[in-house]
């Protein structure tokens, strides 16, 4: 009964991560996407502003403009063109930056999906008589109230393994092995 309250609680733990990863996951796209339409909006602007104070420095070199027109039009132009080329540069940074909330969001879906894997596998095993491993060995009756011919006969074959077995070496436990220390690795070839 125990073992069923643990695989009970361990089955909803891997729920509650499974939903709690999916929500992250919607939330974070959502944010990207949000994002993203922002900073395309943002650069669409930027490259307006671009091309019209490259229109306006293209007016400017017109020889049939006056001077001083052509010269307030040069400076303006060249104004709206570098603050523009700013914009340009900051709103693809955003837009990168929206993009790379999108590939999280992304791959935190597809953890949440291994997560709803492993509970869905979790929960299978634990319903696998496979998995749950032999069943437990019956208790030990007294001799006075068994009249099982299995328990009352010593010379019963058994299904337990033997504690100890006269013919087999002792295997030397890991404890008693010195460990290897490998250094590092040669090169081929040279000495």
């Amino acid at each position: 009964m125990p073992d069923e309250v643990d695989e009970l609680i361990l089955k909803m733990q891997h729920l509650e991560a499974q939903v709690r990863a999916q929500r992250e996951a919607q939330a974070l796209e959502a944010r990207g996407k949000s994002l993203r339409t922002r900073a395309q909006a943002e650069l669409a602007v930027a490259e307006a502003a671009q091309r019209e104070g490259e229109e306006k420095l293209q007016r400017a070199r017109d020889p049939g403009l006056k001077p001083i027109v052509a010269a307030d039009l040069l400076e303006e132009g060249r104004r709206i063109a570098q603050d523009a080329r700013t914009r340009v540069v900051k709103a693809r940074a955003r837009l990168n930056f929206a993009l790379d909330q999108m590939d999280e969001a992304e791959r935190r879906e597809y953890e949440a999906l291994h997560a709803q894997a492993r509970a869905e596998t979790h929960a299978q095993l634990a319903e696998d008589p496979m998995f749950k491993g032999p069943p437990p060995a019956p208790t030990p009756a007294s001799p006075s109230t068994s009249t099982s011919p299995a328990t009352s006969n010593p010379t019963s074959t058994s299904t337990s393994k033997p504690t100890s077995n006269p013919t087999a070496p002792a295997s030397p436990s890991k404890s008693d092995t010195p460990k290897k220390t490998l250094g590092r690795r040669r090169p081929k070839g040279g000495s």
